[in-house]
Parts: C-alpha cells; sequence; structure tokens
C-alpha cells in the first residue's frame, strides 16, 4: 500500500488525509503542536474552566466539503442545527433585525435588506441593481469599494450590509478586499437556496470538531503524530523521498502533502522560492490580523444571538454557552490591523468602549473575566491583485502538493478553503 505524509493536522491537513485514505492510501498525520485543528482549534482556559476557541468562527450550508469532513469524523452535531441568517445591528441610536428566514431562499435575504434604517425606495432599488450586477457578472480587476462608488450603493446599505458582509467574508476592508471573492460568497452561499444559505455557530469547541481524526486513521491503517516537527524534505530527483523531523527521524513517504501557513513554506522548502509562481506570491502576500474578546459577564448584556456593529473598533458579537457565568460574548474585530500595535490594555478599553457604545447595558464593571485572543496573520489579504496570484498547490515535484485556505480555491481563506485544498490535493497525487 503507497504511503503519504501530509505534513500540518489544520483543516486542509485533515481533510487531506481523509480524503487520502479513502482513496486507498495509508497516511502518516504529522503535526508539530499537541492538538489538531491548526488555527481552527481551542485552547482550555483555566478560570472560566472551559475551551474558548482561537477566533470565533462561523459557517455556512454551502461549506459542504467542511461539513461532509465532520460528518465523517461524526461530529457534525457539535457545529449546531443550522439556522437562518439572523442578527441584530447596533449602531448606539437605531437598530435593526436582519432575518432572512421570513421569506424562503433568496427572497428572505432580499426582504431583510428592505428593513435597513434610513434606505430609501430609491437607495433600495440601486441595492437590488448592485446585487443583482454582481452576481451575474462580477469584475476580477475590483475591489468591493469601487464596485461600490460606481453602482452608486447608499451610505445605510454600505454600512448596515456591505462593509459586514465584506469583513465577515473576506476579513478586509472594501478598499482592499477583491469583488471576484465577495460574488463567490453571494453566488454560493446566500443566493444558492435556503439549505445553502443556513448559518451555524459551533455549540461545541472547535478542538471537540476535529480531535477523532487521530482514532479515524488509525481504524483505517494510518496514524497521527502530534508533537512532530518537520524540518525539511527530502528531494530526490524529480521527486520527494520523505520528511525529516527535528529529531533526525526521516519518515518514508511515496507522496507529501504539505499543509501548513504559506510563511512557512520558504523556510520548510527553500527551493519553493525558485519557482516564479510561488516566488511571486511569497514577495506579494500580505496578512490580515483578527482580534477577539472573550467576557464572562455578571449579567446578560446581549440583545440577540449575534449582533453587528458598524464600529472600527468591534464588528460581531456572539453569545457563547457557557457555566462560569450569566453570560459569555465574544466580541470580534476583522481586519484588526489598526489595533495591533497598541497596547494590550489600551486595545481592550477601544474595544470595550465600542461595545458600550452601542449596548449600554454593558459596564466593563460587569466582567467578571476575560481573554484577549490576537491572530496576526488569521488570513491572506485577499486584494485583486494577491487573489490572482494565489497558486492552485502543485509543484515541480511530482509527488508534492500543498494545501492551505491559501491556495487558489476560488474561495476566501476560509474553513471551506481549507477543506477543499485537503481534498483538491489528494486527487492531484492520484493523477
Amino acid at each position: 500500500m503507497a504511503h503519504a505524509v501530509v505534513v500540518g493536522a489544520g483543516v486542509a491537513g485533515i481533510s487531506a488525509a481523509i480524503h487520502l485514505t479513502q482513496r486507498g492510501w495509508r497516511v502518516t498525520l504529522v503535526e508539530a503542536r499537541s492538538t489538531v485543528g491548526g488555527r481552527a482549534t481551542s485552547v482550555w482556559d483555566e478560570v472560566a474552566g472551559e475551551f474558548v476557541d482561537c477566533g470565533q468562527h462561523v459557517f455556512l450550508g454551502a461549506y459542504r466539503e467542511l461539513r461532509g469532513l465532520l460528518h465523517i469524523l461524526q461530529t457534525h452535531p457539535f457545529a449546531g442545527p443550522g439556522e437562518r441568517l439572523r442578527f441584530l445591528f447596533c449602531n448606539g441610536v437605531q437598530s435593526f433585525l436582519f432575518d432572512a428566514g421570513r421569506l424562503p431562499g433568496p427572497l428572505g435575504f432580499l426582504a431583510a435588506l428592505r428593513h435597513i434604517p434610513g434606505l430609501s425606495c430609491r437607495d433600495y432599488e440601486h441595492l437590488l441593481r448592485g446585487l443583482l450586477r454582481l452576481l451575474l457578472f462580477g469584475n476580477a480587476e475590483m475591489t468591493v469599494a469601487a464596485f461600490l462608488r460606481r453602482f452608486r450603493q447608499a451610505e445605510p446599505a454600505i454600512a448596515a450590509f456591505w462593509k459586514p458582509l465584506t469583513f465577515a467574508t473576506m476579513n478586509a476592508a472594501p478598499e482592499e478586499a477583491a469583488l471576484s471573492l465577495l460574488q463567490v460568497v453571494l453566488r454560493q452561499g446566500f443566493f444558492r437556496g435556503t439549505e445553502a444559505a443556513r448559518f451555524f455557530v459551533p455549540q461545541r469547541a472547535l478542538v471537540e470538531l476535529f480531535q477523532p481524526v487521530g482514532e479515524w486513521l488509525v481504524r483505517h491503517g494510518g496514524e497521527l503524530r502530534l508533537r512532530t516537527v518537520v524540518r525539511g524534505l527530502v528531494f530526490h530527483g524529480s521527486g520527494i523521498r520523505g520528511v525529516l523531523t527535528t529529531t533526525g527521524e526521516c519518515i518514508r513517504a511515496d507522496a507529501v502533502v504539505v499543509a501548513t501557513p504559506p510563511w512557512t513554506l520558504p523556510y520548510l522548502i527553500p527551493a519553493l522560492q525558485r519557482v516564479p509562481a510561488y516566488a511571486e506570491f511569497f514577495r506579494t502576500a500580505q496578512y490580515s490580523p483578527i482580534v477577539t474578546i472573550y467576557l464572562w459577564l455578571k449579567e446578560p448584556v446581549l440583545p440577540a444571538a449575534i449582533c453587528a456593529f458598524p464600529h472600527p473598533d468591534l464588528h460581531w458579537a456572539f453569545r457563547r454557552p457557557t457555566q462560569y457565568a450569566a453570560e459569555s460574548v465574544a466580541l470580534l474585530v476583522s481586519a484588526a490591523e489598526h489595533l495591533v500595535s497598541l497596547p494590550r490594555r489600551q486595545l481592550l478599553e477601544r474595544c470595550f468602549a465600542a461595545f458600550a457604545s452601542a449596548v449600554p447595558s454593558f459596564r466593563s464593571e460587569l466582567v467578571l473575566h476575560f481573554r484577549l485572543m490576537l491572530e496576526r496573520r488569521a488570513t491572506l489579504r485577499l486584494t485583486p491583485q494577491l487573489q490572482a496570484l494565489r497558486p492552485d498547490g502543485m509543484t515541480p515535484w511530482r509527488n508534492l502538493v500543498l494545501a492551505g485556505d491559501w491556495v487558489q480555491t476560488g474561495l476566501p481563506c476560509t474553513l471551506e478553503s481549507a477543506a477543499r485544498s485537503g481534498r483538491a490535493a489528494a486527487e492531484r497525487l492520484m493523477l
């Protein structure tokens, strides 16, 4: 039986390992850390006595590859039931409930947009025309902001719809985000049908969603090796013979999938920098941070399970299950370049002030406990230029393939992109 080594047990690596196993390979999945999931994992909070995720993750019914993995691992119930998209938009003065479930399918999404405060009939007409234009045509070289200007989108529509959607799905400001990827999100998610538009907020820690992969591999003749750091590959002619670990071990393999973040590749595979497509991508790649603050509160304050905010220091708030406090809330700031360089105290003060301005019932003295999670390189900052440069994961070596949410999947850097890249890597090794 052919043996494949998959380096990195994030979502992409887990996906590659499962799909290779299903295609008859014996798989060794190696991970440098002590847990699986990569950036989609969790840490234990000693004070609260519960797991917190390394950033709040949500996904859509359209995430078929990701949901397929969870079904294989039999953890799909942990993802929650999946509901219609429903959130409260709060600006401290006037709030409105975006509820896409009032009508079936895409009609519910369009009807919810009509309730945006301050949106005139003419503004709504421009919004519908802009959506139709984007769904039908799009533009690979345009940013979201350029599109909004060209199609005369009103400020209420930008603040309550276009900006929250762009930050949530692209982790980038409209001024930078590639319009083509927003088009994909709308086409494949919110406007494909009721099932695709279902909204999932995991009800269990992310680490629990992916933890069973080790047992699954063992049952199918493979293995998961944690705390195993790969320092390089063993090259032989036009292919790869295996991987080298920091302990000096050589793990022989007939094929290798490297599913690690792109900034690790120049060190792990230095020869990749001599491949023009990858060299240009490495030179151009920039990253966008995400700030997540978990709060445990003495009193409930969040007016809805999911809230959106038109504030640069706060974009989303999610109510979380907890046994430690009256309420637990995850505050989320996407594309948080303006926050990550601040001293910790100042960062917290700004985010708390933004939360209090939109939710007056919140006061800092209600905080029993908090935890700050800062991911400086959470995703690629996918401008139109960088989106065009994303490599497809193929390499000049016949049995080496790369995977990750950053490769060219046609999607933003999401869990679904990672899962799709893993399947694609497995399929390419079968060619």
